[in-house]
């Protein structure tokens, strides 16, 4: 008897580390309000703001589009030769391992006056980018980089002044995390292959909740 007990002992203390684990994973995402992306776990008031931009199809797209889906935020553009290319290539994993309606990739081009729907949709065709899961979105550069500096905070602050007027240039290799309720809830480094593995379960645990 005595030696049952200590058999199920040992078996209770060995899966208590699983147990603890299981919690640890099943923690809430931080909420994210400012640019040193200092998490929140109470919730934020911050969102994505109001946009009225154009897909690489030619359609509208708006906020409202973005309610109640999951969405990845990047900023490239079509003539990038330094970051985009390991950014876009990330990202194409993101849309191959997340499949359905509930998450959304949006690519913002920082250089819409040279990356009309046209020339987004070529890039799209040449990567195998889904349209109705990939948004490549042109536009008011005003608004692209309002929504960089204000929004999604994808700018680094240092360079912040940078991003004003006509001679404002991004280059980031950030991708934003937004929940359902457009609230950011991650942010990762684009280039790095371990970062997109934790975008790509993170994003799930969004998705999945309702």
């Amino acid at each position: 008897m005595r030696a049952v007990v200590a058999r199920c002992l040992v078996l209770l203390l060995a899966l208590l580390p699983v147990a603890a684990c299981r919690r640890a994973s099943a923690s809430p995402l931080p909420y994210y309000e400012s640019g040193d992306f200092t998490p929140k776990w109470t919730g934020s008031a911050h969102r994505v703001g109001a946009f009225s931009l154009t897909t690489q199809t030619g359609a509208p797209i708006t906020g409202h589009d973005l309610a109640g889906r999951v969405h990845v935020a990047s900023f490239i553009y079509t003539r990038c030769s330094a970051i985009c290319p390991a950014l876009v290539s990330n990202l194409k994993r993101v849309q191959a391992a997340i499949d359905g309606p509930n998450v959304v990739i949006v690519s913002y081009s920082v250089t819409p006056d040279l990356d009309s729907p046209a020339v987004l949709a070529a890039f799209g065709r040449e990567r195998d980018i889904d349209p109705t899961r990939w948004k490549l979105v042109t536009g008011d550069r005003d608004q692209i980089y309002a929504l960089a500096r204000d929004t999604y905070f994808a700018s680094d602050e240092r360079l912040r002044a940078t991003l004003i007027g006509d001679s404002a240039f991004l280059h980031t290799e950030k991708l934003v995390l937004v929940d359902r309720q457009g609230k950011l809830r991650g942010v990762y480094d684009g280039t790095q292959p371990f970062e997109i593995d934790h975008l790509i379960e993170d994003a799930r645990t969004l998705a999945g909740e309702m």
